[in-house]
């Protein structure tokens, strides 16, 4: 059987590039995807064919980025090589253009688009009076394009149940749920040192600022900060310098993925604060290292974390309610082999049995 992939962007080591890699690695698959930078992301990807369709560089300021999304979308929706194959897997928010040109399709839906649904009010308020309203005028007339591409997808796999409902909410179709893939066995559990740990790319959805006012109150706490940002934008450039001047955070912009799994095996939990996590694949790193995570009771987190066995879920108000876990963090009383335990439900092993089984099923449908 012959597969083929595309996929929006292989530019980092986030969640959507791994499913890639894993159903690359399954299938023995090609890949069509906007833009590949092999330094940017995993290296095992460089043992797959891979074709990069829209050679155009990295445009200048993020509030262009959009267009450049919509180049992938247009170059997607007119790639006639992915015809001839058994089965296409669409992966990401701009990839499912490609499904018009092979009806034996899978979507791997990492989230409708965000921006176009249940962000865009945030986003528009955020851009201001100016770039505000622009934003808001792709976005009417980008919708229904985008609606009238999901409509082409046969089959859609949803990457966690709170995924499903906004495929629900805003697509109307159903879904089935595959959670992605995480390598759990390459993280290990050790002993517990003074700090906590905070993963993630420094963008607004994130919502460090919330962990930022914790630790400005908290001060014999600790905190490392791991992840990018881009430092031209407003909110990075804010929280940096807000890291700069508290004395108990650290900001560590790239870490290797092994110093990446020593900051998890030795901290005293994890810390996540999102708007409506998609999955939440940093709380499985961190139940694999055997710690808790400590999240906003919103989106994946519900699904993956079990109160006080495997983590918390903070209640609005989050600033008090996450300073108060903290400071009470002494009491619970956290097995590193249960978190281990329940990280395995997410692992490579369990996703590509569930891959298969759907395929399993695609395919008898289609014959």
């Amino acid at each position: 059987m012959r597969v083929a992939i595309a996929h929006d962007r292989l530019t980092d080591f986030g969640g959507a590039s791994r499913v890639v890699l894993v159903l690359a690695k399954i299938f023995r698959a090609d890949i069509y995807t906007g833009k590949y930078s092999p330094t940017e992301t995993f290296p095992e990807l460089s043992s797959f064919n891979i074709v990069g369709i829209n050679p155009l560089p990295e445009l200048p300021s993020p509030r262009w980025h959009l267009l450049a999304n919509m180049l992938d979308a247009t170059k997607f929706s007119t790639l006639d090589e992915v015809r001839d194959y058994d089965l296409l897997f669409l992966s990401g928010e701009w990839a499912h253009f490609a499904s018009k040109q092979n009806l034996h399709n899978i979507w791997y839906c990492h989230t409708p688009n965000r921006a176009l649904y249940d962000l865009r009010p945030t986003i528009r308020r955020r851009l201001g009076p100016i770039w505000g309203p622009i934003f808001e005028g792709w976005a009417k007339f980008w919708t229904p394009i985008d609606q009238r591409s999901v409509g082409k997808v046969r089959n859609i796999l949803a990457n966690s149940k709170s995924v499903k409902e906004r495929i629900k909410r805003f697509y109307r179709r159903e879904s089935s749920v595959v959670y992605p893939p995480v390598n759990v066995k390459k993280f290990t559990s050790k002993g517990s040192e003074d700090y906590w740990l905070s993963v993630q790319r420094i963008k607004p959805e994130k919502r460090l600022e919330i962990q930022l006012k914790v630790f400005e109150k908290l001060s014999g706490e600790k905190l490392i900060v791991v992840g990018g940002g881009k430092e031209e934008d407003e909110y990075t450039k804010k929280m940096v310098n807000w890291i700069r001047r508290l004395s108990n955070v650290e900001w560590l912009k790239n870490v290797t993925d092994e110093e990446l799994r020593e900051l998890y095996a030795h901290c005293k939990g994890v810390i996540q604060t999102p708007v409506d996590e998609d999955f939440g694949l940093v709380a499985v790193e961190a139940m694999a290292s055997g710690k808790p995570c400590v999240a906003v009771d919103e989106g994946g987190f519900r699904e993956i974390i079990i109160p006080n066995k495997t983590g918390l879920l903070i209640k609005k108000p989050y600033v008090a309610n996450l300073a108060r876990a903290i400071k009470n963090f002494e009491k619970y009383e956290f097995n590193p082999k249960v978190c281990v335990k329940i990280a395995e439900n997410f692992s490579e092993k369990e996703f590509t049995k569930k891959i298969k089984m759907v395929v399993k099923e695609v395919r008898s449908q289609t014959q």
